[in-house]
């Protein structure tokens, strides 16, 4: 239920601009409870306590479900602290708005008409009337999956460690990979994935969940409908089929690393080569949990996961990135024009303009913002080229996937990812939304020209 997918609110009004305003004090209200929760001592699992740099920025990173990280959460978290990135990930993920309603709807208080209009944003929702009984089953059914996903690594995991072990660490990994969180408690331990980075049966749990995470409500809405009305809507249609496409050109390249001078897939069967490439590219998409060293994947390899970064998930998901809705009408907008069709048409459907003009404005603000903040952290450290590019672009989709570049950069490069952070997990156009001026009524309407094109 990614409030990434505010993006939505296209009404420049003073009522949308409240609306992302209450979306951005929200998010970075609970980015401050996490940052103080996470200074406290007894968050830290040594005897000296996170520094406030580093509480503020695993608390951003968890609340938005990125995953990179300044601290190694599997050493320098206590079990509290542990608890708390977990508790971050859980309302950054299913979205603050969402826990709201659950909440009032405990103590019995109305969900305000402002409230259901921002539900009805994020969620994708057209009906506000709703809103209300949706985010409540959506809900449950988000820790049902979530659940049913503990328990199926639980089963697997009490074989090599105690079962309260196994159900704490299946339970984590269970919410980070649902909600595309990528977080994780095996990095600095020695073991990639507690040993069960080459088996089939962990990997796939772990990718249903982030796929489920991935896809968003609408299509898991359509998905449930579908042996009951044998519809699928458009938007589904057009994020199954490029999601298909993403995924399968993703392994085909990654398993031909070694083709470029890669050496992480070097002495490894290929049994083990496939299941490590298919969960690196599934997770390279939205959620950024790591089984292979990527700074030892080639340079086409790399280019091919930030690309998947960079695209991300489905609207009104857990997941970043521009979203594969904004990919799939500009090649849609591409397809009909190169072809003369002066309308963009998709399975028989046209899609409107103002759809394309969002897609265009999403787009156009992206690229620019990973280009900023890149030449910004160029200018600022010593990185390289395609180290820095990678980092952004994993910080503005959320994903998590890294390089090494985060954990090396001094306090300005750290604000500079967090707030790429920020802004990649609410939308680019709600900050432009809220900042938006107030909407002047006009009667003027000006003649149409054409310039030179190409």
């Amino acid at each position: 239920m990614s409030t990434h997918r505010s993006s939505e609110l296209a009404q420049y009004s003073p009522l949308a601009r409240q609306q992302a305003m209450i979306l951005v004090i929200g998010f970075g209200a609970i980015i401050a409870l996490g940052t103080v929760l996470l200074r406290l001592p007894f968050a830290a699992a040594g005897s000296q306590p996170l520094t406030w740099g580093e509480a503020f920025f695993i608390s951003t990173s968890a609340t938005t479900v990125t995953g990179l990280v300044v601290i190694t959460p599997a050493l320098d978290l206590s079990l509290f602290g542990q608890f708390v990135v977990l508790g971050l990930m859980e309302v950054g993920g299913a979205g603050f708005i969402a826990f709201s309603v659950v909440l009032f709807a405990l103590i019995g208080r109305q969900v305000t008409f402002a409230g259901r209009q921002i539900l009805r944003d994020t969620l994708g929702i057209f009906e506000t009337f709703r809103v209300v009984p949706f985010t409540l089953t959506l809900m449950g059914f988000s820790i049902g999956i979530q659940f049913i996903g503990a328990l199926a690594l639980w089963l697997r995991w009490r074989a090599t460690m105690p079962n309260l072990q196994a159900f704490y660490l299946a339970l984590f990994h269970s919410v980070s990979a649902f909600c595309n969180a990528g977080f994780d408690l095996f990095a600095g331990t020695g073991q990639n994935l507690f040993g069960y980075d080459a088996d089939g049966y962990t990997l796939t749990v772990m990718m249903l969940l982030i796929i489920i995470g991935g896809l968003g409500i609408l299509v898991g809405v359509d998905a449930l409908t579908y042996y009951w009305d044998r519809r699928l809507s458009l938007h589904t249609r057009l994020t199954l089929l490029l999601t298909g496409f993403l995924y399968l050109a993703g392994v085909l390249i990654v398993l031909m690393d070694p083709i470029f001078e890669g050496t992480t897939f070097v002495d490894m069967s290929w049994r083990e080569r496939f299941w490590k490439a298919l969960f690196s590219v599934v997770s390279a998409r939205t959620a950024g949990l790591t089984i292979i060293p990527l700074h030892e994947l080639g340079e086409a390899s790399i280019l091919t996961i930030l690309i998947s970064m960079f695209i991300g998930g489905a609207p009104a998901s857990m997941a970043g990135g521009v979203t594969l809705s904004t990919i799939a009408v500009l090649a849609v907008t591409v397809y009909s024009t190169v072809r003369g069709n002066p309308h963009a048409v998709a399975f028989g459907r046209t899609l409107p303009l103002e759809t394309i003009a969002k897609a265009t404005a999403i787009m156009m603000v992206s690229i620019l913002l990973v280009l900023v903040v890149s030449l910004l952290l160029l200018a600022s450290t010593q990185g390289d080229f395609l180290d820095v590019v990678f980092e952004v672009v994993s910080a503005f989709s959320n994903t998590g996937y890294s390089l090494g570049l985060t954990s090396q950069l001094d306090s300005f490069g750290r604000l500079l990812i967090a707030f790429t952070m920020f802004w990649g997990r609410l939308g680019p156009l709600t900050l432009v939304v809220m900042l938006a001026q107030r909407e002047r009524p006009t009667y003027v309407r000006y003649p149409t020209e054409k310039i030179a094109m190409g």
